[in-house]
Formats: structure tokens, sequence, C-alpha cells
């Protein structure tokens, strides 16, 4: 089972993360475990000297830190994830939530069709509908994260040991379990029942 994720509420979290840039960090850190300034460049096309600076703002926001025992020596910079369980935001806006604007555009552009295709890269659309009980859906939930984080690791270890395979590339994976319902329909907490918290991003 995955660990709870770390539910972002501090400011300065949020601003760091308002970068698209940052965001990018933050996904390639999550799927690849650890990474340094020129592994970005290389990936993201972008200058390691910006990317330096991204990864600096990132630490001070306490959203990324160094991993040292992955350092050939004393200058070499590693950086990985503070909080490798993955991060959620409680609140859902634009306003509050910096990175629910880029992941609505991704999830629109798979639905459509325009999203820009990597040939080295598989593509998959699933949806399906369950009736379930809310522990059901619960444990349906658990059960695929529990998926979703064993290919992660698998890919973040192989990455590792190869990092210049043209054949490993970056795959978004998401899942949503829930129930539409009218606006106006009143909603009633079964007795001793918590509100589920969001998935985390990873």
């Amino acid at each position: 089972m995955t660990e709870q994720s770390y539910a972002v509420t501090d400011p300065a979290m949020l601003r760091a993360l308002a970068h698209p840039l940052r965001q990018r960090i933050m996904w390639e850190l999550a799927a690849r475990d650890h990474l340094r300034a020129a592994d970005l460049a290389k990936i993201t096309g972008e200058p390691a000297n910006s990317l330096s600076f991204h990864l600096r703002s990132l630490a001070k926001a306490g959203l990324i830190e160094e991993k040292p025992e992955e350092a050939r020596d004393s200058r070499d910079r590693v950086w990985t994830m503070t909080h490798q369980e993955g991060i959620y935001f409680p609140d859902t806006d634009a306003v509050t939530n910096p990175i629910l604007p880029e992941r609505l555009d991704w999830i629109r552009s798979i639905i459509d069709e325009s999203l820009p295709r990597d040939p080295a890269a598989a593509r998959l659309q699933y949806m399906a509908a369950a009736v379930l009980t809310r522990e059901e859906a619960q444990q349906m939930s658990a059960e695929v994260t529990d998926v979703f984080e064993k290919w992660r690791e698998h890919g973040a270890r192989a990455a590792a040991e190869h990092p210049d395979d043209p054949a490993r590339v970056f795959h978004f994976t998401a899942a949503f379990v829930g129930n539409p319902r009218p606006a106006e329909v009143e909603v009633h907490e079964l007795p001793g029942s918590v509100p589920d918290e969001p998935g985390p991003v990873h």
C-alpha cells in the first residue's frame, strides 16, 4: 500500500509550483526517483543553468531535497522529491491548486486526441462504471494505486540502470473514481464516515 500523500497548503509551495517547468520537474522526479540538473536538461531540452535555478526554488519551498547517496562526489548535486508518497491539494480551484489547469489541459488533450504522440510511447484510454459500495470503491482505488506504484517503481529502477535507453519514455497515468450528482441533490454522510482524500500527485 502507498503511504498517505502530503497535503500542500503552504503558500511558498503553491508559488513554487506555479511555474510549468517546475511542475514538469516534479513529474520527472516522481517518475525517475532522482535526477541532476544535467539529466533534466537532456530530458526537457531546457538549459542546465535554468533548471538549476528552478531546482533551487523547489528546494527552498521544501518540495525537493538533495539525495547525497546518489552523488558522484561532494560537488555533485542529485535531487529527489521531499514527499515520496506524492502530494495533493485540499482545494481544487485553479487559484489554490496551481497544477489543476495543466492537468485539465492534459486530460482534455487525451480525450480529444490532440495530445502530441511520442512514437516511443504507448497510448490507452479505458473508461468504465461499476456499481459499488463506498468501501468497495475505496478498496478498488487502493488496488489501482498499488498497480500504478508497482510500475512507477519499476520504471524508476530501469531508468536508473539504463539512463540512455531511448525506448524508455515518460508516460502519464491517471485514475478517477467518483459519482457525479446534480448540484441540487443534498448528500448526507454515512454515520462514522470521513471525506475521501484526493489521490496523490506523482
